[in-house]
């Protein structure tokens, strides 16, 4: 699969939105589930385009293109999907100030609104007043935040105190490829939910789907 995923990657820095896409189709075609596309393919191309960059053989510009072709490709995946039409939970999904790696966050939004969630994803880079202005605002049960650099560690603490005290008590998630790499405890609490890969967040979808059967 990592071969799919490398060239899948390839397309993505050619800016070829027709085969990126009909490489997705044929997973769809094949029976594979969001959780393996987007872990094993999507996740894994993007992966091995940062390790392109990190090695020099490609560029900013190449890189950013790649994640264009990506988001393209997310968003016409989820138009694609046939979400339930019971929406009694919420989710809201972003990255913390600063963070501008997105990808994640556009994941995770997906899969809870093909499970039939009432989803809003508020993108990159967004402060705390507006995270929780929003909050607020709409009350969902479930809030996911991404995180992707170290250096934006620190302010995982406010964002994770500041929305876990909001008197309708969320659930956060904190969704990071740094969690096999850092320690977490210093900036969550004993119910705050890491999520290393989106197949981390399948227990929520499926208590969901369950009281929805029930």
């Amino acid at each position: 699969m990592y071969d799919y995923a490398r060239h899948l990657a390839m397309e993505f820095l050619k800016g070829d939105h027709f085969t990126s896409w009909s490489l997705i189709q044929q997973q769809i075609d094949d029976g594979m589930s969001s959780y393996f596309i987007f872990d094993y393919v999507l996740r894994d191309a993007m992966f091995y385009i940062g390790h392109m960059w990190e090695n020099n053989e490609i560029g900013v510009a190449d890189e950013h293109l790649a994640t264009s072709i990506c988001d393209y490709v997310l968003t016409r995946y989820n138009f694609d999907r046939h979400p339930l039409t019971n929406r009694e939970k919420r989710a809201m999904f972003f990255c913390v100030e600063g963070e501008e790696h997105y990808l994640g966050a556009k994941m995770a939004s997906s899969l809870f609104q093909e499970a039939g969630w009432d989803v809003k994803y508020l993108g990159p880079n967004l402060p705390l007043e507006y995270a929780l202005f929003n909050a607020k605002k709409w009350r969902p049960d479930v809030i996911g935040l991404s995180i992707t650099l170290p250096l934006h560690l620190p302010k995982l603490k406010d964002y994770v105190y500041s929305l876990e005290h909001l008197p309708h008590r969320p659930k956060v998630i904190v969704g990071s490829r740094l969690i096999e790499k850092y320690d977490f405890t210093p900036f969550i609490s004993n119910q705050t939910v890491l999520a290393k890969e989106v197949t981390d967040i399948e227990p929520f979808i499926e208590q969901y789907l369950m009281k929805v059967i029930e």
